[in-house]
């Protein structure tokens, strides 16, 4: 009985639709081709650079993740070179026979280590994101690759990173017309006995060659590398500042000036010897599992490579820690020492929960006013404490040593192009006064802890305290109002001696009445019934050449005050006030006559000197760009804008000359708020107004010592991160400094990596008692030319096992 058989319930395959294997070919050879990659729009380039160029895409092969990227190195020069096949194969060829004078361990700063194994200028890696340890897959991927790198006709060698990744197996394949190169690796976790000495290498390096006739002897060149633990034979003698200075004993400032350098102990963990032969045929060294002739002492070249410890410690790094730890302290300096309270001085946190004042409060301040206070004592001794305060104030008695330069001078970025460790920190002059008093401070802080930094600053604003009440200038300071491009110390000592400077003039200087009450003081040789009258002309300094008013008088240039000095913070907190004030027009006026005061000052001294004169005279001597010589002299199209702040001062100045006017800077007042700034600081306040000069200071000791400046920059960050990052640099600098020292002491006038001298060897042997230890790890590289190609093979053996090799046959039989 014949049944009906539905087609339909019969499997068909379609062989119409692409595998997902076609499509990972397909997606390779479109990148490749992306890329010009074949050899027909491969160019050759006839020098490199020794930076290397990548590109990278994403493939998904069975759900998993592929990268497959290009690097190159970067040709020097633009002209190419016309290429065939036999160029490029030439090209890889010589490559490989030129890396045999390198070894595994090396590096030229590719991604992947192929190029320093294979010698290769440019190479493609198709590297997954999960190991790729499965062997049928290995295969499918290795098949997938040579199609496509055959149906591109790919001029480029080809990798594909398998195993784990940290074991570095690659598998890798170039071809041409007649030729095919087989890159492979091989890692074990075991040294097999085969593979464990050189005669079995040799042995195994012939057989994957398989070359019909007889070769040439193979060239080898081993490296043999030993581990030297033992190095305290290298005398390591660093002297320690810690607590030195503290010795009342022989005290000698000049141990205070000189910051700690470099580690007390020895940095050296352990260096390594390679120990090399560069060049031998096979029949020269004889090493096989029951013999070997190979003395590392006989070697022709000794190399020297040293690593440091991880947990190095140095003591400048350790000093700036101790200060930058200091930071997130915010308790009142003074509490450190007991004198809060006795200098009138309350922690803001305390107002939220202090207790109401009260009648017996009150009774208590009054009465505590008038009681006169202990004289305080502090933990350094006066003994100690007087030669550290006439270090930094030297002025302050006849003979000493450490007198102030006359000529204190600002770093800038224009004086000098050469590079500097930390030269985005704003500073103070060397040796100034901030200097010597921040790298003072930092010292007693290592030494002795807070306390002893609590004391020393507690002295440091009394001594300001004296030399203003007694109109003495601060020594160490830069003339002139406040620097904005030095530290903000430097800045508050600078407006403090504005303050001395213009207190030692005296009533008759012309800087205006300090009161904010409208009364006027008068000159000597004036008196108070005898004021002149307002018509007249008071104030005048001298005549602005032949220039005249539009009413044909001459114009006198009058006396005014100067603008007042500010230091960095009070900006800040002036633009801050120009925020809050809002946008509106109330907002908006006020600003406005902020911003006017001292232009109010020179409108009104300039009407007291110059009776009858208009605002258009006014602009042509204060803002000549602002005037046009028209029909006499008018004023400028910016000035007859609506709401112009010109014309609203102009209109409410009075002629007022500037000795009767109200201050704009009252030196009292100024002075006072230093000295109370500086007197309320918290501990981590007072730590970030000293560590700008002592990371400077850290600098010029650190590039004394031998370390190389760097050019740096940093930009958009607050200044606690500013100096996270210059500690950091420092750090790293003086981790390099112990670095050169160690380099000096181990391998005298040679140079780390580079062969030693006859001295350095016998150096290395003495410290070693003339005998090596086992070695750690052992190289070898096998080459030989045959009638096809060079063929390689590498070997590294330690712990584990590692065999590259780059095998050349012939795929056209002739």
């Amino acid at each position: 009985m014949n049944e009906e058989i539905d087609e339909y319930d019969i499997y068909h395959q379609d062989f119409t639709t692409a595998s997902d294997w076609e499509v990972l070919i397909a997606r390779i050879e479109e990148i490749v081709f992306e890329w010009r990659l074949a050899k027909s729009k491969l160019l050759k380039r006839s020098e490199y650079t020794k930076k290397w160029i990548t590109k990278s895409e994403e493939i998904i092969f069975r759900g998993s993740r592929y990268t497959l990227s290009y690097h190159a190195l970067e040709p020097s020069k633009s002209e190419n070179v016309g290429n065939d096949e036999k160029s490029l194969l030439s090209e890889l060829h010589e490559g490989l026979w030129n890396s045999t004078a390198n070894f595994m361990d090396d590096s030229d700063g590719s991604p992947f280590p192929v190029s320093q194994w294979f010698g290769l200028k440019r190479y493609l890696m198709l590297c997954p994101e999960s190991p790729l340890v499965d062997g049928s897959l290995i295969r499918l991927i290795m098949s997938s690759v040579n199609i496509a790198f055959a149906n591109i006709d790919c001029g480029v060698a080809f990798f594909v990173k398998v195993r784990e990744h940290w074991q570095h197996s690659y598998l890798g394949i170039f071809e041409d017309n007649e030729h095919k190169v087989s890159f492979n690796t091989i890692h074990l976790k075991r040294i097999s006995n085969q593979c464990s000495h050189l005669s079995g290498l040799v042995s195994l390096f012939k057989s994957k060659i398989a070359s019909p006739v007889p070769l040439d002897a193979v060239v080898l060149a081993t490296k043999f590398s030993y581990e030297l633990k033992d190095l305290d034979s290298f005398a390591w003698k660093r002297e320690s500042f810690s607590n030195e200075f503290l010795s009342i004993d022989g005290f000698d400032v000049k141990k205070l000036i000189e910051l700690p350098f470099g580690s007390e102990n020895n940095p050296l963990q352990s260096a390594f010897l390679n120990a090399i032969w560069p060049r031998f045929l096979e029949c020269a060294i004889v090493e096989s599992s029951k013999f070997s002739d190979i003395d590392p002492i006989m070697a022709p070249t000794w190399t020297i490579t040293l690593k440091l410890k991880n947990d190095l410690s140095c003591q400048l790094s350790e000093i700036i820690g101790k200060v930058m730890g200091l930071l997130d302290n915010n308790y009142l300096l003074m509490d450190t020492l007991g004198l809060s309270k006795s200098l009138g001085l309350v922690n803001p946190l305390n107002k939220i929960t202090e207790a109401p004042i009260t009648i017996s409060k009150l009774v208590k301040a009054a009465v505590g006013r008038n009681t006169q206070t202990s004289e305080f004592k502090g933990p350094i001794s006066d003994d100690l404490l007087m030669p550290l305060l006439y270090y930094v104030f030297p002025d302050a008695v006849e003979d000493n040593n450490f007198s102030y330069s006359d000529n204190l001078e600002i770093d800038s970025k224009k004086d000098s192009n050469e590079p500097k460790l930390c030269s985005y920190v704003k500073t103070s002059p060397k040796d100034g006064l901030v200097w010597r008093l921040s790298v003072t401070a930092a010292r007693l802080m290592d030494a002795g802890g807070l306390p002893y930094l609590a004391h020393f600053w507690y002295e440091f604003i009394q001594e300001l305290r004296y030399r203003w009440e007694h109109r003495v200038l601060v020594p160490g300071v830069v003339e002139g109002e406040p620097n904005a491009r030095t530290c903000l110390l430097h800045q508050k000592l600078q407006l403090l001696n504005c303050c001395i400077k213009r207190a030692q003039g005296g009533s008759n200087n012309t800087t205006g009445n300090s009161s904010d009450e409208e009364f006027f003081d008068c000159s000597e040789n004036e008196e108070i019934d005898d004021q002149l009258p307002w018509d007249r002309p008071v104030g005048r300094l001298h005549r602005l050449e032949d220039v005249t008013l539009k009413n044909g008088a001459p114009l006198y240039i009058p006396r005014t005050q100067d603008p007042a000095p500010k230091t960095e913070d009070q900006l800040e907190e002036d633009a801050e006030l120009m925020v809050r004030l809002g946008d509106d027009a109330k907002a908006s006026e006020l600003r406005a006559k902020m911003m006017s005061a001292s232009l109010l000052s020179d409108m009104e001294a300039f009407k007291a000197a110059n009776p009858g004169s208009e605002l258009c005279d006014f602009v042509r001597w204060y803002s000549p760009r602002d005037w046009k010589p028209d029909n006499g002299g008018s004023l400028g199209d910016r000035m007859l804008l609506p709401g112009n702040p010109w014309v609203e001062a102009w209109n409410v100045a009075r002629p007022v000359p500037a000795a009767r006017q109200r201050r704009l800077f009252d030196e009292t007042r100024e002075a006072e708020q230093v000295l109370h700034f500086l007197r309320s600081r918290t501990v981590g306040a007072v730590a970030e107004l000293l560590l700008p000069a002592i990371l400077k200071a850290g600098a010029l000791k650190a590039i004394s010592e031998g370390v190389t400046a760097t050019s740096s920059s940093i930009g958009g960050v607050d200044k606690r991160r500013t100096f996270e990052i210059a500690a950091r640099e420092l750090f790293d600098a003086e981790k390099e400094a112990c670095r050169s020292i160690c380099m000096r002491k181990v391998l005298g006038s040679s140079a780390e990596g580079q062969p030693l001298d006859a001295a350095g060897r016998t150096r290395i042997l003495s410290a070693m008692g003339g005998a090596l230890p086992a070695p750690t790890r052992r190289e070898f590289t096998l080459r030989v030319k045959d009638e096809v190609a060079p063929q390689v093979m590498r070997a590294a053996l330690s712990n584990d096992m590692t065999i590259v090799g780059a095998f050349t046959e012939r795929t056209v039989c002739l």
